[in-house]
């Protein structure tokens, strides 16, 4: 099921225009051939394959083993909330969500969590859209580390850039090792390979040449 929705996936990120083509800056001054924005898919038809996604990563490697999702502000908003659903939905898996404000609410509940508020104690796995240096994630763990009852215990992202960062190691492989977790992608830059238009694939192989880490 894994492998038929990554094979469904990214063609529909490409259509709908969350993977581009052509010359992108990254943050990290790199001149990258394709730019991912998960942020653009933006319908139930794109939401539902992306959540089918997420729940079919969780079943392999966290069911029986985790009781929570958390997604962090914005875009793991929908995401946490929909791979709960498709859980539900797909196998039965009645698991909590969690997500946060970017500020804390000053009146009504208050504080900067909504969703299971962790009164119990729960094995955490965060819900991420793409991971590149793993700065956001740096963020989140410094929120859950907050919370006694929040024990992350993994990460699942829709997509792994398997970029090289000053230590020769990708920001994935860095979060396994600096947080002792277990951490997945659905998708990477060699999957975005497959799908790419051929004008497009020299460029992101020359690139991943450059840039990326081994597997």
């Amino acid at each position: 099921m894994i492998q038929t929705n990554i094979n469904e996936l990214v063609p529909f990120l490409a259509k709908c225009k969350a993977i581009q083509f052509g010359s992108f800056v990254t943050k990290s001054g790199r001149v990258s051939p394709y730019f991912v924005n998960m942020g653009l898919i933006c319908n139930g038809e794109g939401l539902s394959l992306l959540a089918c996604c997420y729940a079919a990563i969780f079943q392999k490697y966290f069911a029986n083993k985790a009781s929570n999702l958390f997604g962090p502000a914005y875009k793991g908003i929908p995401l946490c909330a929909a791979t709960a659903a498709a859980l539900h939905r797909e196998y039965g898996a009645n698991i909590s969500f969690t997500y946060n404000r970017k500020e804390a609410k000053d009146h009504g509940e208050g504080g900067v969590l909504v969703g299971d508020s962790y009164a119990e104690k729960k094995q955490v796995v965060i819900i991420e859209d793409v991971i590149t240096a793993g700065t956001s994630i740096e963020e989140t763990m410094n929120i859950m580390n907050q919370i006694p009852n929040a024990k992350v215990i993994g990460l699942i992202v829709a997509m792994d850039r398997k970029e090289k960062l000053g230590d020769g190691k990708s920001a994935l492989q860095q979060v396994k090792e600096k947080y002792s977790i277990e951490a997945y992608a659905i998708a990477s830059i060699d999957d975005i390979l497959k799908f790419a238009p051929e004008e497009y694939k020299e460029k992101i192989e020359n690139y991943r040449k450059e840039w990326g880490v081994d597997d």
